[in-house]
């Protein structure tokens, strides 16, 4: 709905300058005292107007009763087939106008005469199947865009996994070779990983473990050579 209506928008702006151009030429006959259906060079500008934009299927200016005075499609003097429009072309408060519905979208402009008197509309009918061609252009554009991101999360996420979890295992090898004694099958840790730390707090640890028996015995042989000294004293 926000894409149609954007879409809606943005041609409205396009169909705008068609509406304009053919306002100067009827208006032009209009203050020569020409009326309006004898203003021949109106139907000829209608016809070189829709063929700017493949996409207008028709072209027609009412009067204010909704009466076709001159068309690029249908015979003139039948009334415009879609009421709605022709209500939102009378009787709306801006004086360009739009109305889109499921297939068509209308354009046009309201015409006034020398006194500010309303004469009738203009009415560009377009067809909205571009839309959907554009539409379709920028769905796939979507598509690719959230496949790649999902990839590159997914990649992302594939390497913190494997190299986060990889030193969680690192870590626990390390609390199993260090309870069961195995210095030899210590596994092999990337300096500056988590693992690689906590390699480093388990040497200092064995490091302060040897240091702290040493003081005991250190201890203890003192301890002994007291008693020694003491019995032989006895």
């Amino acid at each position: 709905m926000k894409f149609d209506s954007l879409m809606s928008d943005v041609v409205s702006s396009k169909l705008d300058v068609i509406s304009s151009s053919l306002e100067t030429s009827i208006l032009k006959a209009d203050r020569l005292g020409i009326p309006l259906k004898s203003a021949n060079n109106v139907s000829d500008l209608m016809d070189k107007a829709k063929q700017r934009d493949q996409n207008v299927s028709s072209i027609d200016v009412i009067d204010l009763k909704g009466n076709v005075i001159f068309s690029t499609n249908r015979a003139s003097g039948l009334p415009f087939p879609d009421s709605e429009v022709v209500r939102r072309a009378l009787k709306s408060n801006d004086k360009n106008w739009n109305l889109s519905v499921d297939l068509y979208l209308y354009s046009g402009m309201r015409l006034f005469d020398g006194f500010d008197n309303l004469i009738g509309s203009v009415v560009i009918t377009y067809d909205k199947a571009s839309f959907y061609g554009v539409y379709s252009f920028v769905q796939l554009h979507l598509l690719e865009m959230t496949v790649f991101i999902f990839l590159f999360f997914a990649l992302i996420v594939l390497l913190i996994i494997q190299f986060g979890f990889g030193d969680v295992t690192n870590i626990i090898k390390l609390i199993q070779v260090h309870s069961d004694g195995r210095e030899e099958t210590t596994p092999l840790v990337v300096k500056g990983s988590i693992s690689s730390v906590f390699a480093d707090q388990i040497e200092q640890s064995k490091k302060m473990k040897i240091k702290v028996v040493q003081e005991l015995e250190s201890v203890q042989g003192l301890a002994d050579d007291s008693s020694a000294t003491k019995g032989s004293k006895q």
